[in-house]
């Protein structure tokens, strides 16, 4: 059946169409979408179904299991590729330098309201490739015609002419037209939603959708990577290593990390101080560097975050309203009269209102409506949402120099899985709304207030105690003030809350002590205080 359709294809792109609606280079962007589809079809197929790698090692353990455990860890731990006439890694040293530097870490600088929004890239894209998989190699409709021409080609031929040409769907009740006037009426009315938002476009919205929610992504990732003063990821990285490593060396671990995160802090500082000196040079960098002043104020990280946090929620807002918009739906639920109409692109002033008299989510939006009609049993036959059953019109078709058309009857399975697939990235899209919803207003308190980031600091400054239990003293609340306001500021704590998020709040509690300690070692005492009082935070208490 599949070789069938692949051959109909191919013989659609070499012969000329009968239909006459597509040209050369419209046939060719469908098979582009065919051999995307086809290839991640084959690549998942050989990813985990089959064999994705195959693993050599000349002297190994005895044991049936252990070539499939060598292959197994090896594709989920990573593999290391050479150059060639690099030379192979000899110590334990080297071959940690080598997974550190050319295998792909996993560690963000995102929170869980963030994550959600990759889950959903991936969600859109398992749709993108399942629609595109049903639409493009396997049938989305399926037609009949009760009395036809003769001829083998006639059913292949109807079939390709109602999925190029699209199909009316028709309500209960409703009479199926006799004139060509009324046929073209349906036609104009209805056709060009159904066809265009669910049979051809189906698929592309998705994978659009898919793209929409990871440029944001990439994005806050190459802005960490200009704007951070260091490689943000890699610190992040260490954290985690320092934090799975042993005792021994889990104390110098912890220095480099309090070294490579001091440096981020304090550089850009520098960097404008430096050009301070120089008014031509102070212009320069300041007009170069977008992100100066924030650097300058400690600020730049947590700014660059906030906005990606409100662009991604708009985005999440603006995909909402994007799925209603796209399956003709307009929702009038401010008044509080109506909840949903199915209204045609072509003519929005025909659209049929659907009855709200047992619906109490009037105007809430798309996916209640349609999960209430199922629990209702309003079907597609009264709302004409997603239609399993829709009339073709083929036309064109001359016997013995007469011209004549036949209605066609179209069942449309597709439609199944894309009301199954739409209702629940509209409760998803919605959960996901409101954690990003939650999340930036949770980040706004933090950002915000200055009691919150000195009491998260202190959280951390109270672990280490906890763990060092030598003879605790006093500690300067003056003292943590300027630490947080002076030295970390905004951009510093945000970089510990995201270390504490990738590494853990134990390891962390050690960054801090350790930041700290430099802190006290590099700035004098207040004069309201003893420098003999100033001992490491480790034997200290927090008032």
């Amino acid at each position: 059946m599949v070789f069938a359709e692949f051959r109909n294809l191919f013989d659609k792109i070499i012969v000329p169409d009968k239909v006459g609606v597509e040209d050369f280079v419209d046939r060719l962007t469908l098979v582009t979408a065919v051999l995307f589809g086809l290839a991640s079809l084959l690549v998942c197929t050989k990813q985990y179904i089959m064999s994705a790698l195959t693993c050599y090692i000349p002297v190994g353990p005895s044991g049936e299991l252990f070539r499939d455990f060598v292959n197994s860890y090896c594709w989920v731990h990573g593999t290391i590729p050479l150059k060639p006439n690099e030379p192979f890694p000899k110590s334990e040293e080297m071959w940690d330098e080598y997974d550190r530097i050319r295998r792909i870490n996993r560690f963000r600088l995102e929170d869980f309201a963030d994550r959600l929004h990759l889950v959903t890239v991936v969600l859109f894209s398992l749709a993108a490739s399942i629609v595109g998989l049903k639409q493009y190699v396997f049938n989305p409709l399926s037609c009949y015609i009760a009395i036809g021409p003769s001829g083998e080609e006639f059913a292949d031929y109807v079939h390709s002419y109602c999925w190029v040409h699209g199909t009316i769907p028709l309500k209960a009740g409703e009479p199926l037209p006799d004139t060509p006037a009324e046929w073209e009426q349906y036609d104009r009315l209805r056709r060009f939603n159904l066809y265009f938002s669910l049979l051809s476009m189906g698929a592309f919205v998705l994978g659009l959708q898919c793209i929409l929610f990871y440029i944001p992504h990439l994005a806050w990732q190459a802005l960490c990577s200009n704007q951070a003063g260091g490689d943000v990821f890699q610190l992040v990285k260490a954290a985690a290593d320092a934090a799975t490593s042993e005792r021994s060396a889990r104390e110098k671990q912890v220095k480099r990390v309090a070294e490579f995160l001091t440096d981020m802090i304090i550089s850009p500082r520098v960097c404008l101080q430096h050009y301070g000196r120089r008014n031509v040079n102070r212009r320069i960098y300041q007009k170069c560097d977008s992100c100066s002043t924030p650097r300058r104020l400690g600020t730049c990280l947590i700014i660059l975050y906030m906005i990606f946090k409100v662009i991604t929620l708009i985005n999440a807002i603006l995909q909402l309203y994007l799925i209603q918009r796209f399956l003709g739906f307009y929702s009038e639920g401010s008044t509080g009269s109506r909840s949903m109409n199915l209204a045609k692109f072509g003519d929005s002033d025909r659209a049929v209102t659907v009855s709200d008299a047992n619906e109490d989510w009037s105007g809430l939006g798309f996916g209640l409506t349609v999960a209430n009609h199922l629990r209702t049993g309003r079907d597609w036959p009264e709302t004409t949402l997603f239609p399993r059953v829709a009339y073709c019109r083929v036309r064109g078709i001359r016997l013995v120099g007469v011209e004549n058309a036949y209605t066609a009857q179209c069942a449309l399975p597709v439609n199944m899985l894309n009301e199954k697939i739409y209702i629940f990235f509209w409760f998803w899209l919605v959960v996901l709304i409101s954690a990003s919803v939650a999340s930036l207003v949770l980040w706004l308190i933090r950002v915000v207030f200055t009691p919150r980031r000195k009491h998260f600091i202190k959280r951390f400054l109270r672990i280490k105690i906890a763990m060092v239990r030598n003879k605790p003293r006093t500690i300067s609340r003056a003292d943590i003030d300027d630490f947080v306001d002076d030295y970390l500021r905004r951009d510093g704590v945000f970089l510990i809350r995201m270390l504490a998020l990738n590494a853990g709040e134990v390891i962390t509690a050690e960054i801090v002590t350790e930041l700290y300690n430099d802190y006290l070692e590099q700035h004098s005492p207040p004069s309201s205080f003893e420098a003999n009082d100033r001992a490491p935070i480790a034997t200290k208490e927090l008032v």
